[in-house]
């Protein structure tokens, strides 16, 4: 009998632990929700709809996508940014796949902007922040590099009306650890939602 009980007491134990594991693991999850600014249905972009659903934004690792010189990997190109938004005195490089750029949808907009670009599902863009002119005389100093990349709706089902709208936020120091936190993910989505209405899409450089 008094094995019987202690079995029990073990059992309750470790289904106990168990629960707090998942209520642990939802309690962090819950930090890295967010909420997609809205939607563009398929067949009339220019429209936006209220989005209800949300999700959870991955801890991803940084993709390879050019050499230890700056210069883009195959497949890869870059575009030059002179001056950032909230920063004047920084710089960036935004590295962007060619098959993404091809993939991505122009619409024509009958208000602002003139054109809508949508990103198809699995682009990749990563910016390389900079302290100074990255173009100029070779003293700028990198500071950050970020990464989005578009994922594949949650619904997963290709009779989706909607384009999808999912994008992930990833953030690096310079030696390539982690360094996003909540809080700066909040930030982060805040600001590219309002890209969503200037150009379309979460991103805010205009490309060719």
């Amino acid at each position: 009998m008094f094995n019987k009980k202690r079995h029990y007491f073990q059992v309750g134990l470790i289904l106990i632990g168990i629960l707090l594991a998942g209520v642990g693991s939802y309690s962090k999850d819950s930090d890295w929700l967010l909420k997609p600014p809205g939607l563009r249905p398929l067949k009339a972009p220019a429209t936006v709809i209220p989005a209800t659903h949300r999700y959870v934004n991955r801890k991803l690792e940084l993709p390879p996508y050019r050499s230890a010189s700056g210069t883009p990997l195959k497949g890869w190109s870059r575009k030059f940014i002179k001056t950032r938004r909230f920063s004047s005195d920084q710089s960036a490089w935004i590295f962007y796949r060619q098959s993404d750029l091809a993939q991505t949808k122009v619409v024509k907009n009958s208000g602002m902007p003139a054109s809508l670009r949508i990103w198809p599902v699995g682009a990749t863009l990563i910016l390389e922040g900079y302290k100074g002119d990255a173009l100029g005389a070779g003293d700028a100093k990198l500071v950050e590099i970020e990464f989005m990349t578009k994922r594949v709706p949650a619904s997963g089902s290709a009779s989706n009306p909607f384009f999808a709208v999912d994008w992930n936020y990833a953030r690096f120091t310079p030696e390539g650890a982690w360094s996003l936190s909540p809080q700066k993910l909040i930030d982060c989505h805040q600001c590219h939602s309002i890209a969503f209405q200037l150009t379309g899409d979460l991103v805010f450089t205009q490309f060719p």
